[in-house]
């Protein structure tokens, strides 16, 4: 049914994989849309309980293929536009599944996986994870309405470190800030993830549904205007080149040319 997901059920678990190990599993237009496809399916889904995402291989996922139409095709700004409001879906409906989510984190959490771990209710991240935002670097801001997502997890001071300085933290790091809930050694990280799990499992299901929307309603990471404005101010940035530029710089191995009137 999919590529670019291994999908496998297990009575009330759903094991997610991201599968694009070839480029340690970095999200395309193709992954992107059967992302869409799956949440769409779990909102029919009354036998699924759980939901455990993590990627095959060697890492979570390494952000956007940047050859791929996952953020523009062609680079051209109202693809980017459009392309901006289907990030915004997957991760609103991600966030809003009945199911219990956990990003099992193996590896590279860049950019767009961040973007999916922070959306999942709960993190746990192998303790040889890295996680980074080297979205400002390849000339666009981290978008898919994560900002403020990201800001109420970590605050403001420390998403502007993370934004702003794109430095790699560790898993220890990203604990300590509040992106995961807890490390795990690698050998041990689908056995922890199970044994929250199985820990959960003991809690009434009604009021488990209840408490994870009752927990998103009193979160103030959802801002009407971040959603509705930032698909135009993407197709801004790409009007002005700095995408466009960035990915040739990332590609030709050398420095963005940045134009010094933006």
């Amino acid at each position: 049914m999919y590529e670019r997901l291994l999908v496998e059920k297990n009575g009330d678990l759903m094991r997610v994989r991201f599968n694009n190990p070839r480029l340690h599993n970095a999200l395309d237009g193709l992954m992107l849309d059967e992302l869409v496809m799956l949440c769409r399916e779990l909102e029919r889904d009354q036998k699924t309980r759980f939901v455990v995402f993590t990627g095959e291989g060697l890492s979570f996922m390494a952000g956007v293929d940047m050859k791929s139409d996952a953020m523009s095709a062609g680079g051209a700004p109202s693809s980017a536009r459009l392309q901006q409001r289907t990030g915004q879906e997957l991760v609103k409906r991600l966030r809003e599944l009945e199911q219990i989510t956990v990003a099992a984190v193996n590896g590279a959490c860049i950019g767009a996986g961040l973007a999916l771990a922070i959306a999942c209710d709960l993190r746990v991240a192998a303790d040889d994870s890295m996680w980074s935002l080297p979205n400002t670097g390849l000339g666009y801001f981290f978008s898919w309405a994560c900002t403020p997502l990201l800001v109420s997890l970590v605050g403001p001071g420390n998403a502007k470190d993370l934004i702003l300085t794109r430095r790699q933290l560790t898993a220890a790091e990203a604990v300590d800030m509040n992106l995961a809930n807890m490390s795990a050694p690698r050998d041990a990280l689908m056995t922890t993830v199970e044994g929250i799990i199985d820990r959960m499992r003991s809690g009434g299901p009604l009021a488990m549904r209840m408490a994870k929307k009752l927990v998103n309603a009193s979160s103030p990471a959802w801002l009407g205007d971040v959603s509705i404005a930032e698909p135009e101010l993407i197709e801004r940035l790409y009007a002005a080149g700095e995408p466009v530029e960035g990915s040739a710089a990332f590609f030709e191995k050398r420095s963005p040319l940045w134009k010094k009137d933006a």
